[in-house]
Protein backbone atom coordinates (compact mmCIF):
# COMPACT_ATOMS: atom_id res chain seq x y z
CA UNK A 1 0.00 0.00 0.00
CA UNK A 2 1.43 3.77 -1.07
CA UNK A 3 0.78 6.71 0.98
CA UNK A 4 1.18 10.82 0.20
CA UNK A 5 1.91 12.92 3.00
CA UNK A 6 1.51 16.70 2.54
CA UNK A 7 4.36 18.48 4.50
CA UNK A 8 5.12 21.83 2.87
CA UNK A 9 3.09 24.20 5.23
CA UNK A 10 5.12 26.69 6.57
CA UNK A 11 2.87 26.17 9.97
CA UNK A 12 2.34 30.12 9.79
CA UNK A 13 -0.09 29.87 13.18
CA UNK A 14 2.92 28.01 15.29
CA UNK A 15 5.28 31.05 15.38
CA UNK A 16 7.76 31.56 16.30
CA UNK A 17 8.28 27.46 16.79
CA UNK A 18 8.42 27.01 13.12
CA UNK A 19 10.63 29.62 12.55
CA UNK A 20 13.50 27.16 12.83
CA UNK A 21 11.34 23.79 12.75
CA UNK A 22 9.26 22.68 10.28
CA UNK A 23 5.61 21.96 11.54
CA UNK A 24 6.07 18.21 10.30
CA UNK A 25 8.89 18.03 13.13
CA UNK A 26 6.85 19.54 15.91
CA UNK A 27 7.26 17.39 18.84
CA UNK A 28 4.33 15.88 20.28
CA UNK A 29 5.08 14.50 23.78
CA UNK A 30 8.95 15.11 22.95
CA UNK A 31 8.16 12.83 19.09
CA UNK A 32 8.15 14.52 16.12
CA UNK A 33 4.66 14.51 14.79
CA UNK A 34 5.24 13.25 10.78
CA UNK A 35 7.56 10.17 12.53
CA UNK A 36 4.32 9.07 14.70
CA UNK A 37 2.41 9.47 11.47
CA UNK A 38 4.52 7.45 9.66
CA UNK A 39 5.08 4.34 12.19
CA UNK A 40 1.44 4.42 12.22
CA UNK A 41 1.20 3.94 8.77
CA UNK A 42 3.93 1.43 8.35
CA UNK A 43 2.32 -0.41 11.15
CA UNK A 44 -0.91 -0.55 8.97
CA UNK A 45 1.11 -1.93 5.76
CA UNK A 46 1.99 0.49 4.23
CA UNK A 47 5.06 0.10 2.70
CA UNK A 48 6.07 3.00 0.54
CA UNK A 49 5.47 6.68 1.49
CA UNK A 50 5.97 10.01 -0.07
CA UNK A 51 6.91 13.41 1.66
CA UNK A 52 5.46 16.15 -0.75
CA UNK A 53 8.14 19.02 1.26
CA UNK A 54 8.20 22.60 0.42
CA UNK A 55 9.10 24.86 3.74
CA UNK A 56 12.55 23.70 5.18
CA UNK A 57 12.74 20.75 3.27
CA UNK A 58 16.12 19.62 3.96
CA UNK A 59 15.53 19.37 7.46
CA UNK A 60 12.99 17.04 7.60
CA UNK A 61 14.57 15.04 4.89
CA UNK A 62 17.85 15.41 7.37
CA UNK A 63 15.89 13.47 10.07
CA UNK A 64 15.29 10.22 8.29
CA UNK A 65 19.69 9.99 8.17
CA UNK A 66 19.59 7.30 10.38
CA UNK A 67 18.89 3.44 10.69
CA UNK A 68 15.28 3.66 12.41
CA UNK A 69 13.10 3.50 9.18
CA UNK A 70 12.83 0.24 8.89
CA UNK A 71 11.29 -1.59 5.88
CA UNK A 72 9.87 1.97 4.70
CA UNK A 73 9.96 3.12 0.99
CA UNK A 74 10.46 6.74 1.71
CA UNK A 75 10.50 9.34 -1.31
CA UNK A 76 10.90 13.06 -1.38
CA UNK A 77 9.00 15.58 -3.66
CA UNK A 78 9.49 19.30 -3.12
CA UNK A 79 7.21 21.98 -4.29
CA UNK A 80 9.18 24.90 -5.39
CA UNK A 81 6.15 26.86 -3.98
CA UNK A 82 2.97 26.81 -2.02
CA UNK A 83 0.50 24.44 -4.28
CA UNK A 84 -2.46 24.11 -1.47
CA UNK A 85 -3.54 20.75 -0.26
CA UNK A 86 -3.99 18.67 -3.31
CA UNK A 87 -2.09 20.53 -5.67
CA UNK A 88 1.29 18.58 -4.84
CA UNK A 89 -0.19 15.83 -6.26
CA UNK A 90 0.26 16.97 -9.56
CA UNK A 91 3.73 16.87 -9.39
CA UNK A 92 3.92 13.19 -8.71
CA UNK A 93 4.26 10.06 -11.46
CA UNK A 94 0.60 9.59 -12.13
CA UNK A 95 -0.78 7.03 -9.21
CA UNK A 96 -0.86 3.40 -10.28
CA UNK A 97 -3.46 2.65 -7.88
CA UNK A 98 -5.60 3.18 -4.37
CA UNK A 99 -3.16 5.93 -2.30
CA UNK A 100 -3.70 7.26 0.75
CA UNK A 101 -3.02 11.00 1.28
CA UNK A 102 -3.39 13.34 4.42
CA UNK A 103 -1.75 15.94 5.64
CA UNK A 104 1.21 16.15 8.53
CA UNK A 105 -0.20 18.21 11.00
CA UNK A 106 -2.45 15.93 13.25
CA UNK A 107 -2.43 13.15 15.53
CA UNK A 108 -4.86 10.27 15.41
CA UNK A 109 -5.65 7.14 16.25
CA UNK A 110 -8.00 6.57 12.98
CA UNK A 111 -6.82 2.55 11.82
CA UNK A 112 -5.83 3.06 8.53
CA UNK A 113 -5.88 -0.02 6.95
CA UNK A 114 -9.66 0.05 7.88
CA UNK A 115 -10.27 3.22 6.16
CA UNK A 116 -8.33 1.44 3.33
CA UNK A 117 -10.38 -2.04 3.49
CA UNK A 118 -13.40 0.71 3.22
CA UNK A 119 -12.39 2.47 0.17
CA UNK A 120 -11.74 -0.47 -1.54
CA UNK A 121 -15.14 -1.77 -0.71
CA UNK A 122 -17.07 0.63 -1.71
CA UNK A 123 -15.31 1.38 -5.17
CA UNK A 124 -15.48 4.76 -4.33
CA UNK A 125 -13.17 7.56 -6.69
CA UNK A 126 -12.30 8.82 -3.52
CA UNK A 127 -12.83 8.31 0.40
CA UNK A 128 -12.73 10.90 3.12
CA UNK A 129 -12.23 10.08 7.03
CA UNK A 130 -14.46 11.82 9.18
CA UNK A 131 -14.68 12.18 12.48
CA UNK A 132 -17.64 13.44 14.63
CA UNK A 133 -17.70 17.07 16.10
CA UNK A 134 -19.92 19.16 18.72
CA UNK A 135 -19.66 22.79 19.10
CA UNK A 136 -21.54 23.46 22.23
CA UNK A 137 -23.37 27.73 21.09
CA UNK A 138 -23.36 30.02 23.79
CA UNK A 139 -25.99 32.01 22.65
CA UNK A 140 -29.92 31.22 21.73
CA UNK A 141 -30.42 30.22 17.58
CA UNK A 142 -33.43 31.59 15.68
CA UNK A 143 -34.99 30.32 12.90
CA UNK A 144 -37.59 32.73 11.31
CA UNK A 145 -39.70 31.44 8.48
CA UNK A 146 -39.84 33.56 5.04
CA UNK A 147 -42.53 35.79 6.98
CA UNK A 148 -40.00 36.50 9.78
CA UNK A 149 -42.08 34.54 11.78
CA UNK A 150 -40.16 32.70 14.49
CA UNK A 151 -40.43 28.84 13.92
CA UNK A 152 -38.12 27.58 16.22
CA UNK A 153 -35.86 28.88 18.96
CA UNK A 154 -33.29 26.92 20.79
CA UNK A 155 -31.36 27.88 23.89
CA UNK A 156 -27.35 27.66 23.75
CA UNK A 157 -28.01 24.21 21.61
CA UNK A 158 -24.94 21.96 20.68
CA UNK A 159 -24.36 21.72 17.05
CA UNK A 160 -23.11 18.42 15.87
CA UNK A 161 -21.55 17.99 12.09
CA UNK A 162 -18.88 15.70 10.63
CA UNK A 163 -15.23 17.43 9.86
CA UNK A 164 -12.91 16.15 7.72
CA UNK A 165 -9.76 14.92 9.00
CA UNK A 166 -7.66 15.36 6.14
CA UNK A 167 -7.20 11.84 5.47
CA UNK A 168 -8.50 10.35 2.16
CA UNK A 169 -7.55 7.45 -0.23
CA UNK A 170 -7.86 8.61 -3.76
CA UNK A 171 -7.87 6.63 -7.09
CA UNK A 172 -5.83 7.49 -10.09
CA UNK A 173 -8.49 9.21 -11.50
CA UNK A 174 -8.40 12.12 -9.32
CA UNK A 175 -5.44 12.85 -8.98
CA UNK A 176 -5.43 14.17 -13.05
CA UNK A 177 -8.25 16.23 -12.97
CA UNK A 178 -5.32 18.48 -11.54
CA UNK A 179 -4.26 21.93 -13.31
CA UNK A 180 -0.94 21.38 -13.89
CA UNK A 181 1.68 23.26 -11.47
CA UNK A 182 -1.45 25.27 -9.93
CA UNK A 183 -2.04 26.00 -6.25
CA UNK A 184 -5.80 23.78 -5.48
CA UNK A 185 -6.49 22.34 -2.44
CA UNK A 186 -8.81 19.32 -1.51
CA UNK A 187 -11.86 20.48 -1.37
CA UNK A 188 -11.88 21.88 -4.85
CA UNK A 189 -10.84 18.96 -6.24
CA UNK A 190 -12.86 16.57 -4.06
CA UNK A 191 -16.03 19.02 -5.64
CA UNK A 192 -14.45 18.49 -9.50
CA UNK A 193 -14.16 14.89 -8.96
CA UNK A 194 -18.22 14.64 -8.25
CA UNK A 195 -19.37 17.40 -10.58
CA UNK A 196 -18.22 15.09 -13.06
CA UNK A 197 -19.68 12.07 -11.89
CA UNK A 198 -17.23 10.33 -9.93
CA UNK A 199 -18.20 8.60 -6.60
CA UNK A 200 -16.77 10.77 -3.49
CA UNK A 201 -17.79 9.07 -0.22
CA UNK A 202 -17.65 9.62 3.70
CA UNK A 203 -16.27 6.86 6.40
CA UNK A 204 -16.77 8.08 9.56
CA UNK A 205 -14.60 7.38 12.33
CA UNK A 206 -15.34 7.11 16.40
CA UNK A 207 -11.52 7.93 16.65
CA UNK A 208 -9.64 10.39 18.20
CA UNK A 209 -7.96 13.69 16.07
CA UNK A 210 -6.04 16.53 16.70
CA UNK A 211 -5.53 18.98 14.91
CA UNK A 212 -1.82 20.45 15.09
CA UNK A 213 -2.37 24.22 14.09
CA UNK A 214 -2.39 26.47 16.55
CA UNK A 215 -0.11 26.31 20.52
CA UNK A 216 -3.38 25.59 22.13
CA UNK A 217 -3.88 22.70 19.82
CA UNK A 218 -0.52 21.42 19.88
CA UNK A 219 -0.52 21.58 23.82
CA UNK A 220 -4.46 19.66 23.45
CA UNK A 221 -2.36 16.74 21.09
CA UNK A 222 0.49 16.73 23.72
CA UNK A 223 -1.33 16.08 26.57
CA UNK A 224 -3.63 13.12 24.84
CA UNK A 225 -0.45 11.34 23.74
CA UNK A 226 1.23 11.44 26.78
CA UNK A 227 -1.69 10.20 29.04
CA UNK A 228 -2.00 7.26 26.57
CA UNK A 229 0.70 7.15 24.18
CA UNK A 230 -0.30 3.20 23.74
CA UNK A 231 -4.01 4.33 21.82
CA UNK A 232 -1.61 5.93 19.13
CA UNK A 233 1.22 4.17 19.14
CA UNK A 234 0.09 0.43 19.74
CA UNK A 235 3.05 -1.54 20.12
CA UNK A 236 5.28 0.16 18.37
CA UNK A 237 8.92 1.03 20.10
CA UNK A 238 9.35 3.62 23.50
CA UNK A 239 10.68 6.05 20.28
CA UNK A 240 7.59 6.04 18.28
CA UNK A 241 8.95 2.87 15.85
CA UNK A 242 9.20 -0.72 16.18
CA UNK A 243 12.80 -2.89 16.50
CA UNK A 244 14.21 -5.56 15.43
CA UNK A 245 13.89 -8.97 17.60
CA UNK A 246 17.18 -7.91 19.29
CA UNK A 247 16.45 -4.25 19.87
CA UNK A 248 18.22 -2.93 17.25
CA UNK A 249 16.70 -0.77 14.29
CA UNK A 250 17.82 -1.40 10.87
CA UNK A 251 17.91 0.19 7.02
CA UNK A 252 15.13 1.82 5.13
CA UNK A 253 15.06 2.63 1.60
CA UNK A 254 15.22 6.46 0.52
CA UNK A 255 14.50 7.74 -3.29
CA UNK A 256 14.02 11.31 -3.93
CA UNK A 257 11.49 12.56 -6.51
CA UNK A 258 11.99 16.14 -7.47
CA UNK A 259 9.39 18.06 -9.22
Amino acid sequence: MKAVILAGGEGRRLRPATFTVPKPLIEVDGTPILHIILRQLQSAGFTQVTLSLGYRAQLIEASFDDPRWTGLDLRFCLEHEPLGTAGPLGLLPPLEDSTLVMNADLLTDIDFADLWRRHKKSEAAATIALVPRHVDLAHGVVEVDGENRVARFREKPRMSFLASTGIYVLEPSVPRLLPPRTRYDMPALLNDAAARGARVEGHVFDAAWHDIGTPAQLAAADAALRADRARYLGALGPSGGPTTSTGAPTDATQQAVRG
